[in-house]
């Protein structure tokens, strides 16, 4: 029954690392600043909707709950590494007290003992699974926080120009301040 409860609790508690990105959306037009200060009023929205700065907010959120994830993680490895010396010691008393038995009380001895020394590798791997998910987590945080300072830095993308643009200015500028004119402009 110990067992069960433990196995139950590794696999409710054991997170999975969150995704970065939402399923690919076609591009729209994005400028800076348009809908930063105003939340969506159609819930479902594309996130391609969203200004560049709402988007890394989004992800700087994420990031966020990736790492307490994370933290929390770390903190059960803690836990159960500390609780291992004291599991080791008990299965192997165990053991040794069934081996050492006879007669009825064997079996049942038996079975203590090999549901403690279960327990102990269910503890060890769990403890290597939060570690792991912990390591994940926190990369995948720090991914997300790159593409989010990524998002804010990158000019939008001059998706106007392709879609019948306002021809006021006729022309932009490149990230390296050229200036260059849109074609469709002059005809």
């Amino acid at each position: 029954m110990k067992l069960a409860t433990i196995l139950a609790a590794a696999v409710l508690f054991c997170a999975s690392p969150a995704l970065a990105d939402g399923p690919c959306t076609p591009a729209v037009a994005a400028t800076w600043g348009t809908g930063a200060t105003t939340a969506t009023t159609n819930a479902a929205a594309s996130p391609a909707l969203d200004s560049p700065v709402a988007r890394a907010r989004d992800l700087l959120a994420r990031a966020r709950l990736l790492d307490e994830a994370a933290s929390n993680d770390d903190k059960a490895a803690i836990e159960l590494t500390a609780r291992l010396p004291t599991l080791r010691a008990s299965a192997k008393a165990a053991r040794e007290r069934a081996d050492r038995a006879t007669g009825d009380d064997r079996e049942t001895l038996v079975a203590h003992a090999e549901e403690l020394e279960a327990d102990v590798i269910v503890s060890e791997a769990e403890v290597i699974s939060r570690k792991r998910t912990a390591v994940d987590n926190r990369q995948t945080a720090a991914a997300l926080r790159a593409r989010a300072v990524h998002i804010v830095r990158e000019p939008p993308p001059d998706a106007t120009s392709q879609n019948g643009a306002s021809c006021d200015p006729p022309f932009r500028f490149t990230a390296d301040g050229r200036k260059i004119y849109r074609i469709e402009c002059f005809r």
